[in-house]
């Protein structure tokens, strides 16, 4: 009895010690492309090297597969809704058909040319009046708290890619949607979708 646990111990540290390298291993991995990440944020289409309608592929090229890289939460071989770890934080990725469908992160690394990004304010400007007792904030082509299920969502919403915002109904669903969420007036994390139903 005694043999039979000193054996088991050094079998268990063994198997042990091979977890870590793995977990070790697979986190040197996110580090590695977390740091050729660029921080480049495009609107409304791109986050360092993941693009609105690029093919699966080129994002598994730069960023991993499910399994490396890519955790997946939900998916058949069509639709597949995951995220990589960048940054300290998550970065969801919904692919369609093969292609990137959704992208959302919350992390302040990615900007545009300008500085815009996680953490910037927004102020709401002037009110645009568009019926008598309607009044509208806008901000390049988004319209503010405009998409309502049962509340307010408390965010900058812009349907379609023309210089301003669809109406937000659901007359427009299958089209691009962008939502900047906010929170105590500055950004909070970003929602951009090739084509939004809710």
């Amino acid at each position: 009895m005694i043999w039979v646990v000193r054996k088991s111990v050094p079998v268990a540290s063994a198997v042990f010690v091979a977890s870590l390298a793995v977990a070790g291993s697979h986190l040197a991995v996110a580090k590695a492309r977390s740091a050729g990440d660029p921080p480049l944020l495009a609107p409304w289409s791109r986050v360092g090297d993941i693009v609105l309608g690029e093919p699966r592929a080129h994002v598994e090229r730069e960023y991993g597969s499910a399994g490396h890289g890519y955790h997946v939460l939900v998916g058949n071989r069509d639709h597949v809704q995951g995220y990589y770890l960048l940054h300290g934080t998550k970065v969801h990725v919904t692919f369609d058909d093969g292609r990137v469908a959704e992208i959302s992160f919350s992390t302040p690394y990615y900007r545009t040319k300008n500085g815009f990004g996680v953490g910037s304010p927004i102020p709401l400007g002037p009110c645009h009046r568009t019926t008598r007792y309607r009044c509208e904030h806008r901000w390049h082509g988004f319209v503010w708290n405009e998409w309502n299920r049962d509340k307010p969502c408390g965010c900058w919403t812009k349907a379609g890619l023309g210089e301003q915002s669809l109406p937000l109904t659901t007359a427009n669903f299958l089209k691009p949607w962008f939502f900047i969420n906010m929170r105590h007036g500055r950004v909070d994390g970003f929602y951009f979708a090739l084509k939004f139903v809710d």
